[in-house]
């Protein structure tokens, strides 16, 4: 008995061999087949297994796939490069007697060719034989569901004009148009030119239509070979040109869908991260009480951490730091007193540091380069070759993370030290300390970290300066020791350097220029001129010397542990004596001679009047000043300040009394008053 072949029908002869084809990706299944039907069938899932190879080849390349796997390619990609192998392994695929379309298509004569509708069903075979996984992901593993997809996803243009000739000739080519991509297949010179579209790409087209042209060029799509070269599409009619336009815009709409999408989830991914980090740091607190110190040292970290985020968009108002705080940390940002993007940029110039390009020497370890980012509550350091991190954070402001830090010159290259634990326990004792060391061929680099080093120096300081102060003034004892060291001051040089403009000047300015905390408690104004008066500067070494003397002293008195707030101390003790001391001195020399209600100008004429002393002499008038100041006729609290002011003011009252018929230009008194001591705003 003979059996008809399953494919063809033929009824294969009784010493005839029949043939058996199985193949459950393909859905393929032959349990008689004769030899020219089984030969057909098996090259036609040969060439299926080659375009499998051909794709999978070219999805080694791709470094998404490299990270990733295959299953996370997208379902565009993979039928753009379905395409490009169908065409490339089996360019005759739409004949009738070609065995891919005998295998796949199994058509009938009668049916003619579809290009359009072939390409759609072994493109599906294909993805089902080798990524059915990707398929099913998106639901798109059914015929139905694939095809409905692929018809509104992609276009297939037949014998169109594009430019891809030399020198913008016009070929005759079947173009595929997808979301990722053009496959262009010339026909007169079979070439294939694959044409790629990044994932993240909005296409920007314009069309040129009119009775003898329908043209559009794909503004920022461009071959290969040429990258301002771009692709242009001559097509039939305009309903073609229309339909492409729509498609255009159709795989558009679904970019911005996708990218907003990853983006959502590329944020979330991201917050996960972060969150994960700041249950360490803070283990059982409320995410919405945390520091927002805290959760930007957080970010910073896993935004180095992750290569599809970049530092560049740290300070931007819609980078993702920004955009993060403001969808996951709306309350933290409340507690900051922050409510709109702007002001968290302002936080960020203000309080934050980000810097790199520098090397860091720790303990003996080699040198390495890293990155930094300083807040005002802690940092966090990277050591690019070791992949060290040192991330400290502590819940006090202002605190000591940043002190002391210290500076240093060798062979024109400047060094920057920070000590990382204060060098002290929680006994306040000294010990070793545990140091990081900035150097960088760009100065700037280190100057710039430098002045964040020590602007949060001044913080601290200044706020154990100002506890230190309070406690002195509490304990009867500390306050007599403090007292003790500045009536020695007295007692050495007496009241005279104070009165002379000169020597008063050069205490400050040096001691100003010495010390960060000094530098911001003596409060003078840039416009004081050297030299006011033609003394000649004696005591003013003299004086530093002794007041850094007095300050060693109390810190070794009082136990305090940073010299800078000793002499702080001293400092400011010492400017309140010399104006309580030399204004008593006046006293006691001249007497009291001002009224209630007295001004500078009534106080001053007074002043030239006096017989029992010398108006004249720098001492007196010295004297006198500060006790215009301790009476309060005198705004500011510095006597460099009043001191050119009331030289006028005297020189102008003495004028009035010895010369009274004075022809010359005369200012009215008040405003003379007004523009000696004016108002500070």
């Amino acid at each position: 008995m003979k059996t008809p072949c399953n494919k063809c029908g033929k009824a294969i002869g009784f010493f005839e061999r029949s043939y058996k084809i199985e193949n459950e990706k393909l859905n393929i299944k032959y349990d008689v087949l004769c030899g020219e039907c089984h030969g057909i069938v098996k090259k036609g899932i040969g060439e299926i297994d080659d375009m499998y190879q051909w794709m999978a080849n070219n999805l080694k390349k791709n470094k998404d796939v490299q990270k990733n796997g295959l299953v996370t390619v997208e379902v565009d990609l993979l039928i753009l490069l379905a395409v490009e192998a169908l065409f490339s392994v089996a360019p005759s695929y739409f004949r009738l007697d070609s065995p891919l379309n005998q295998t796949i298509i199994r058509a009938k004569e009668s049916r003619g060719i579809d290009k359009q509708k072939d390409i759609v069903r072994i493109v599906h075979k294909l993805l089902q034989y080798g990524f059915e996984p990707n398929l099913k992901e998106q639901g798109l593993d059914t015929t139905r569901n694939f095809v409905a997809y692929m018809i509104q996803n992609e276009q297939f243009l037949q014998e169109v004009e594009v430019n891809c000739g030399a020198e913008d000739e016009l070929i005759k080519a079947n173009v595929f148009l997808s979301r990722r991509g053009l496959i262009i297949d010339t026909i007169e010179n079979p070439k294939l030119i694959h044409i790629s579209i990044p994932s993240d790409t909005l296409v920007d087209y314009q069309v040129e239509n009119s009775e003898i042209i329908n043209e559009m060029t794909l503004k920022n799509v461009c071959y290969p070979w040429d990258d301002k070269k771009n692709v242009v599409l001559t097509l039939m009619s305009e309903s073609i040109m229309f339909a492409v336009g729509n498609a255009i815009d159709r795989f558009n709409q679904k970019t911005t869908k996708l990218l907003d999408k990853l983006k959502k989830d590329s944020l979330e991914y991201f917050n996960d991260r972060v969150v994960e980090d700041l249950k360490k740091i803070k283990p059982g607190e409320f995410i919405e009480a945390i520091h927002l110190d805290c959760l930007l040292l957080c970010i910073v970290k896993n935004l180095k951490g992750q290569k599809m985020f970049s530092m560049e968009a740290l300070f931007d108002p819609k980078g993702t730091t920004i955009e993060l705080l403001w969808a996951y940390y709306r309350q933290n940002l409340r507690n900051m007193g922050i409510d709109n993007s702007e002001k968290i940029v302002t936080y960020l110039l203000k309080n934050c540091l980000y810097t790199e390009g520098f090397n860091i020497k720790h303990g003996n370890k080699p040198s390495d380069k890293g990155w930094g980012f300083f807040t005002t509550k802690g940092y966090i350091i990277y050591f690019r070759r070791s992949r060290q991190v040192f991330f400290i954070y502590t819940e006090t402001f202002p605190n000591a993370i940043y002190h002391p830090c210290n500076t240093v010159t060798y062979e024109n290259k400047q060094y920057l030290q920070l000590v990382m634990n204060n060098g002290r326990n929680a006994g306040e004792e000294l010990r070793d300390l545990d140091e990081l060391i900035f150097y960088s061929d760009e100065p700037e680099t280190i100057s710039q970290m430098e002045r964040f080093f020590e602007r949060h120096n001044l913080y601290y300081q200044m706020e154990t300066f100002l506890k230190k102060q309070k406690e002195i003034q509490r304990k009867r004892e500390k306050y007599l020791e403090v007292q003790r060291i500045i009536n020695h001051i007295f007692a050495d040089f007496g009241y005279l350097p104070y009165c002379i403009y000169d020597e008063w000047y050069v205490i400050q300015k040096k001691l100003k220029e010495s010390d960060l905390l000094l530098n911001k408690l003596i409060d003078t104004d840039g416009n004081l001129r050297e030299n006011y008066t033609l003394g000649q500067i004696i005591y003013a070494p003299k004086i530093i010397e002794a007041i850094n003397r007095g300050a060693e002293e109390c810190q070794k008195s009082l136990n305090i542990l940073e010299d800078s707030v000793a002499r702080a101390i001293i400092w400011v003790s010492f400017k309140e004596a010399v104006t309580e001391t030399l204004s008593k001195e006046w006293v006691r020399i001249a007497g009291e001679i001002l009224d209630e209600g007295d001004n500078a100008l009534s106080a001053f004429f007074k002043y030239v009047n006096l017989k029992n002393i010398e108006p004249d002499k720098v001492y007196y008038m010295g004297l006198f000043i500060y006790h215009l100041m301790d009476r309060g006729i005198l705004q500011s609290d510095n006597f460099l300040e009043n001191y050119e002011g009331a030289v006028r003011i005297f020189l102008e009252c003495r004028r009035v009394i010895e010369e009274p018929k004075f022809e010359g230009k005369v200012l009215p008194m008040d405003e003379l008053l007004e523009e000696a001591f004016p108002e500070k705003k």
